[in-house]
């Protein structure tokens, strides 16, 4: 073998080491602080449609080709929905890389689809961070999509008219990858700080 085969030959196996090296560090299963990645096992979202507070339709399209985060809540929530919805502004802002920021939106879906309507959800969201989208949809729509990711909900209504009544829901912040897939959870309670670190990584290593 001459000198220059040997030359070509190290330079190939450099090569060949260095993207082995690359193929391992990203096989890796990704560890988080405080949330769950499915990885592999992350599944297609069903088919549906709910609206924004642009009055423009939310479905499956509209979450391709980001990272998105969604919590289900209610304007009308004393006390998880704001504090989650203040942590995840905060957690956006925590993010350092503004390139990666740019792949990530957070959604906040109301199950409160009577008192929610586009105006006021477009009032919650100007309050708490004019990026966030805010969408809901009829009961029979909503469900299709909180039950595929087993986020549960309930009204509690006194009397037809009752407009002060409560809504039980899951404080869980569901993640969905840019192929619209549900791909991992945030369970409560919820941390800017540790939030923005394991969205950090999920975000750099896909």
């Amino acid at each position: 073998m001459n000198k220059s085969s040997i030359v070509i030959v190290a330079m190939l196996a450099l090569v060949a080491g260095i993207l082995s090296s690359l193929y391992l560090a990203n096989s890796k299963p990704i560890k988080l602080e405080t949330g769950l990645w499915f990885g592999e096992q992350a599944r297609a979202l069903p088919a549906f449609a709910l609206v924004d507070h642009n009055q423009q339709i939310l479905d499956n399209n509209r979450l391709l080709g980001k990272w998105s985060l969604l919590f289900f809540g209610y304007t009308s929530c004393p006390d998880i929905c704001p504090l989650t919805m203040q942590i995840l502004s905060e957690m956006t802002t925590a993010i350092e890389k503004s390139q990666l920021r740019d792949r990530l939106q957070v959604y906040f879906i109301s199950v409160d689809p009577q008192r929610d309507q586009p105006e006021q959800l477009a009032s919650y969201m100007a309050y708490f961070n004019p990026a966030f989208i805010g969408a809901t949809a009829a009961p029979e729509q909503l469900n299709v999509l909180t039950g595929s990711l087993g986020i549960s909900h309930q009204i509690h209504k006194t009397a037809e008219d009752d407009l002060s009544y409560g809504v039980d829901h899951s404080s869980a912040i569901v993640l969905i990858n840019p192929a619209a897939e549900f791909a991992g959870l945030f369970s409560a309670p919820h941390e800017a700080m540790a939030m923005a670190r394991d969205m950090t990584v999920i975000m750099e290593r896909n």
